[in-house]
């Protein structure tokens, strides 16, 4: 992880995506998509996660299970959401940042924006004992479009009611990343090596 040090009167809200940032996820979202779409009939590799890594399942289910109807890959959905919580063993908790997090959460609102769904989100937050450290939360169940689109960030500046230079984030994926700079927020890319394999 970069180091970072705030700025007095200049960084007044911090962000912070969830999976690959805050806490390794990709091995149980990995199990979770891959044993959903075993009961579909379609193979999921190792490899091809990773090619979807950062996007939004609406995204990249058509693409890589083209042979299912949209009411299918509904159900896919719906199952991965029911068996994630069952992997959550397999998840880490990026400690350092969680500290640095801790730290602001002192001075400044620290928010968590992830374009994940919401139950999901709140599985991994209590797995984790993280519901105390967001002032709010900004997931996918309240945007239309997912990272990299904007929205997101640019919903939780708009909720802390700043500008968006006045607030950085944490982002680990090229989607997030993008997605933060075209809402004008300045981003710290973390690399770690929970998510690395």
């Amino acid at each position: 992880m970069t180091a970072f040090e705030p700025q007095q009167n200049v960084v007044r809200a911090v962000f912070t995506d969830l999976d690959g940032t805050l806490v390794s996820t990709r091995r149980a979202n990995f199990a979770a998509y891959r044993d959903a779409l075993g009961a579909a009939g379609v193979e999921f590799p190792w490899e091809t996660f990773l090619s979807t890594w950062g996007e939004d399942s609406r995204d990249f289910l058509p693409r890589i299970a083209p042979g299912l109807s949209r009411a299918q890959i509904d159900e896919v959905r719906a199952e991965k959401a029911r068996r994630y919580p069952e992997h959550l063993r397999a998840t880490e908790l990026n400690e350092p940042l969680v500290r640095l997090l801790r730290t602001w959460a002192s001075t400044v609102p620290v928010a968590l924006v992830t374009t994940a769904k919401r139950a999901g989100v709140d599985a991994v937050i209590a797995h984790h004992g993280l519901q105390s450290l967001f002032s709010f939360i900004v997931c996918g169940d309240d945007i239309e479009r997912s990272k990299p689109a904007p929205e997101a960030y640019a919903l939780a500046v708009e909720t802390v009611g700043l500008q968006p230079e006045q607030c950085i984030t944490f982002e680990d994926s090229e989607v997030g990343i993008e997605s933060a700079q075209r809402a004008g927020v300045a981003v710290i890319r973390v690399t770690w090596s929970g998510d690395e394999n």
